[in-house]
């Protein structure tokens, strides 16, 4: 994609009140929605927001590189340079240049979604992909309305698959997501309750989650976890072929046609489980540590199986594949390890981190969590920290929460046995205490939801450089 295509279809669509100042032809290589992210060669978008509007940030984005601009308003200045296109809605804009630009490249289009691990499942299944054809993904978690769009802008001619994330709190985002990328290939990981908040029910996220297997053309191929028996319901009736995964440990669920079982981790650097099916099975060695990041790695299998690799092939690319989970390692005070998974926190996502956090104690040391609230639970809220204190409890040595939710986290693991809980008010007390009580061979899990910021507490924790 370059200047000149983004400007000729901008042009086409003066009458509905687009504007093009057009610079100079020069390649677009991605695209920025935060001016202070903006790279040489990226196409900013000014898109609206709850707190601030992107259009006040056109001039600071063209100034840090942006070859071009799509905003709502002309930026101040004069930008020779570089092309600028004025649109009534630049979020409509965006998606409408995105789709035109997927089917020029014509590459094959997969389609992750769940509630839980659908970047580690989008890494995971890039890097299993890479190893059998000229792959694209989709950065960070480019997989809303606004980010999707952005992150087809680095798709190339050459390419001939791109997973993308498709991520959601709205009804109706998911169908429109497909709408821009049109998917072949469609997973659905899991469905959960992050979200409920704004969808209102797990029935609503369930039905928004299966609305990508239910676009998939009749030559798709929708890719299903059905341990999930909201995903298992909802596989019957696709116009879609299906390939469905899972342990398949429910007697009343069909059998998936991809069976995973015997799992064996191996710490931080990953683990072991086999894959069945039919008469075939495999072993697969994966980087992702935790036996929860598991789906990830077997939907992986599936999707490349999906676009004509074999099984043992499929199996294979898993152990090759260099994808990293979100969870990472870092060297933390008096010679502890600090498990910093503080990117995101549902439900699933920190019960799986607590197990993994678990597994550690094999090691000897103490196995330590420190945690944040999991957001956008509504009326599920209280009931599910307090069932993560419970989990705690099960895993953890040590606890250390803070905050009102935190308090029903300690209590609730308190309540089960754990004596080694620590309340506090603030983030800041909690890390404050921890710090102090650290020693060689403790391994601490550090998670909560973005909202919580932990990132701002790491460095109470961490060793000095």
């Amino acid at each position: 994609m370059t200047t000149l295509t983004t400007a000729f279809a901008a042009r086409a669509m003066r009458e509905h009140g687009y504007e093009v100042t057009e610079g100079p032809d020069t390649p677009i290589t991605g695209g920025a929605a935060d001016s202070r992210n903006v790279a040489p060669g990226d196409l900013f978008t000014a898109f609206p927001g709850e707190n601030t509007d992107g259009n006040l940030y056109v001039a600071a984005a063209l100034r840090n590189g942006a070859v071009a601009a799509i905003c709502g308003r002309r930026p101040e200045g004069e930008w020779p340079g570089q092309t600028v296109i004025v649109a009534p809605d630049p979020t409509r804009a965006v998606g409408q240049l995105a789709h035109a630009w997927r089917r020029h490249c014509g590459a094959h289009v997969v389609g992750i979604t769940g509630t839980v691990g659908k970047t580690t499942a989008k890494e995971m299944t890039a890097g299993v992909l890479s190893r059998h054809f000229r792959t694209h993904r989709s950065t960070g978690n480019f997989n809303s309305r606004e980010g999707l769009p952005l992150a087809l802008l680095s798709l190339t001619e050459e390419h001939e698959v791109s997973v993308l994330e498709m991520g959601m709190d709205s009804k109706g985002e998911i169908a429109l997501l497909c709408d821009i990328a049109e998917p072949e290939v469609g997973v659905v990981l899991n469905i959960g309750l992050t979200h409920v908040e704004k969808l209102g029910s797990i029935e609503a996220i369930a039905e928004e989650k299966l609305s990508l297997a239910r676009w998939l053309p009749e030559n798709g191929t929708a890719v299903l976890n059905v341990d999930d028996p909201r995903i298992a319901a909802g596989a019957e009736g696709l116009a879609c072929r299906t390939i469905t995964f899972g342990r398949g440990l429910e007697a009343a669920a069909p059998r998936p046609l991809l069976t995973w079982s015997d799992y064996h981790g191996e710490g931080l650097s990953g683990g072991r489980f086999f894959v069945t099916s039919g008469a075939k099975q495999a072993r697969v060695d994966t980087p992702l540590p935790g036996e929860h990041t598991v789906p990830a790695a077997v939907a992986a299998m599936a999707v490349a199986m999906a676009l004509g690799v074999s099984f043992f092939d499929a199996a294979n690319s898993v152990r090759q594949s260099e994808a990293a989970g979100r969870a990472r390692e870092l060297r933390g005070r008096n010679g502890s390890t600090l498990i910093d998974d503080r990117y995101n926190a549902s439900p699933a996502s920190v019960a799986g981190a607590l197990a993994m956090l678990g597994a550690q104690r094999a090691s000897g040391g103490r196995t330590i969590a420190f945690l944040g609230k999991m957001a956008e639970l509504g009326d599920h809220a209280e009931a599910e920290h307090r069932r993560i204190g419970e989990v705690a409890a099960a895993n953890c040595t040590a606890l250390v929460t803070f905050g009102e939710l935190g308090r029903i986290v300690a209590d609730s693991a308190r309540s089960a046995g754990l004596s080694g809980t620590r309340w506090f008010a603030t983030k800041e007390e909690g890390a404050a205490f921890l710090a102090g009580q650290l020693r060689e061979g403790d391994t601490v899990l550090v998670k909560g939801s973005r909202s919580e910021a932990l990132e701002t507490i790491l460095p109470e924790l961490e060793a000095a450089p």
